[in-house]
């Protein structure tokens, strides 16, 4: 398979250019700013509206979910997808009631004083603080509508035949490394990248690791 013409970045919850700062990205990159939508739908819709006939998709945390959504409406426009720090599943129970909390706390004005309380801890928080702040309330509130909507992309993953890269950190408590184990098994061309020493905000973690990942040559 041919290499895309060119490779599409799509961040996650909160985040925004900055996340890919430190990556040295290949020539005819584009970075979208921020994940909106009022649907997963209408998201994947902006993603292919931008996007040239075939590309790499790069989808992180978030992203990936959209990057989901892409490949259900739009598969033979991907030459290659690569998921970093994904998770193929729907939501749990746990999950809906904290992003319900989470609206509850944004509705009553309490943006800055929760986006606070999801920083990780060590010296990559100042930087998701700053992204956090920039991306706001209005579209963190499109952004758990996403999360919330989100179908089960199992059966999608397994029907995806082209070349696919799965990147995890792993110490990542959010999309943990199983999980790139079950996209392993469901599609068996992956290539499966476990990142020693990273956390969840993998290209913030390890940049250098991602740089070279997006570098490598597609794969039939």
């Amino acid at each position: 398979m041919n290499d895309a013409a060119g490779t599409l970045l799509l961040p996650g919850t909160l985040c925004g250019a900055e996340l890919w700062s430190g990556v040295s990205l290949p020539r005819g990159t584009h970075v979208l700013k921020t994940v909106r939508g009022a649907s997963l739908s209408q998201a994947a819709e902006l993603t292919l509206s931008g996007a040239p006939e075939r590309f790499h998709l790069v989808g992180f945390s978030l992203g990936a979910l959209v990057a989901f959504e892409v490949l259900r409406r739009a598969p033979q426009r991907i030459a290659r997808l690569t998921l970093i720090a994904a998770n193929p599943h729907a939501p749990s129970s746990a999950q809906l009631k904290t992003w319900a909390e989470q609206e509850r706390a944004v509705m009553d004005g309490g943006f800055g004083e929760l986006v606070r309380t999801l920083i990780p801890a060590g010296p990559q928080g100042p930087t998701v603080l700053d992204m956090a702040l920039r991306v706001g309330p209005e579209a963190f509130l499109e952004q758990l509508q996403l999360l919330r909507s989100r179908p089960d992309s199992r059966s999608t993953l397994a029907k995806y035949g082209g070349p696919l890269t799965v990147l995890v950190g792993e110490n990542d408590p959010v999309t943990p490394p199983h999980l790139a184990g079950e996209m392993k098994a469901l599609a068996p061309q992956a290539q499966v990248r476990v990142i020693p020493d990273a956390g969840h905000y993998l290209p913030l973690d390890a940049p250098q690791f991602i740089s070279d990942a997006l570098k490598e040559p597609a794969y039939a």
